[in-house]
């Protein structure tokens, strides 16, 4: 199990790879879900623990939060959700 920091650590390493640019990360509102259901990805339909991680992007009038999907188990990023859907769909 990684912790909340190692969360973290994780997304600002892969929006950097994704070249994303963003305004901040929410470090003290890492959030530990149990059990949830995968909706996307290579494990999708699969329960995971995760932490979700939110980094705002600017906006026109105001920030846009993105919601970043770190397995708890692996460290592994799962998928980012966007108020347009997921990143990963019109990133590859």
């Amino acid at each position: 199990m990684i912790t909340k920091e190692q969360a973290v650590q994780n997304v600002e390493q892969y929006i950097k790879k994704k070249n994303r640019t963003y305004v901040y990360i929410e470090r003290e509102r890492v959030q530990m879900k149990e059990k949830i259901e995968v909706p996307y990805g290579k494990y999708e339909d699969q329960k995971k623990d995760v932490y979700v991680v939110n980094y705002d992007i600017e906006g026109y009038y105001e920030n846009v939060p993105n919601f970043v999907y770190v397995d708890a188990e692996t460290g592994e990023v799962l998928f980012t959700l966007t108020e347009h859907g997921y990143a990963e769909d019109w990133e590859e």
